[in-house]
């Protein structure tokens, strides 16, 4: 009978929005923030535990999204150094506990369970080292990490986060296409905001 791979979920919201000037994390879309919508998606997935990686407006955050209390929460006291250091904190919080990481980002609200569940499949069937989405052509997010590279991803630093893996012609990097364009959808800007607020007019936008 195969082995289903045991597999843990880094949530990495520790950043300091920025480019939005306000934290959006705590931004509402669809009635919830977007770092509720990510921590449910995990959960959605059957990640009990996330691991949530928090920073700038940690208090707040901790205080306004009530699925925090179902994440295991680690505070980076580095995370004006840049995303790597949000990294290493969240890889070293899952190393040993699992063969492979989700690497979400709390800026994708459109992300859903079922978008998830669907990688993590996929990576269980081709045992890749990096597995991620492509949406018409563009690399997007959330993406899975074999855990034989967490030391690799130890070195990351800066704002680089995994990319630097995706040049190493050793590894076994898989893409997997997917029709929803949730996984190029990020929040950035209040314009990014906006969009996403829309209602979808066709059949890339929606929701699964």
């Amino acid at each position: 009978m195969k082995k289903n791979l045991t597999f843990a979920a880094v949530i990495l919201a520790a950043g300091m929005s920025s480019r939005m000037g306000k934290p959006k994390q705590l931004l509402k879309v669809l009635g919830k923030s977007m770092l509720e919508h990510s921590i449910a998606a995990a959960r959605g997935a059957g990640i009990v535990s996330p691991v949530l990686v928090l920073g700038a407006f940690a208090d707040d955050i901790v205080r306004d999204v009530k699925l925090v209390s179902k994440c295991e929460i680690i505070f980076n006291k580095d995370f004006m150094e840049g995303q790597a250091t949000s990294l290493r904190v969240g890889v070293r919080a899952v190393t040993g506990k699992c063969e492979a990481a989700i690497f979400m980002l709390t800026d994708q609200p459109l992300i859903e369970a079922t978008l998830i569940t669907e990688l993590m499949g996929q990576f269980s069937h081709y045992k890749p080292d990096i597995l991620y989405p492509v949406y018409k052509q563009q690399r997007g997010n959330p993406v899975i990490i074999n855990a034989r590279l967490f030391p690799r991803l130890m070195t990351s630093s800066g704002d680089q986060g995994a990319r630097f893996l995706f040049s190493d012609k050793s590894l076994t990097i898989r893409a997997y296409e997917v029709e929803n364009k949730a996984v190029i959808t990020d929040v950035d800007t209040w314009h990014d905001y906006l969009q996403v607020l829309q209602p979808p007019n066709d059949s890339s936008h929606r929701r699964e």
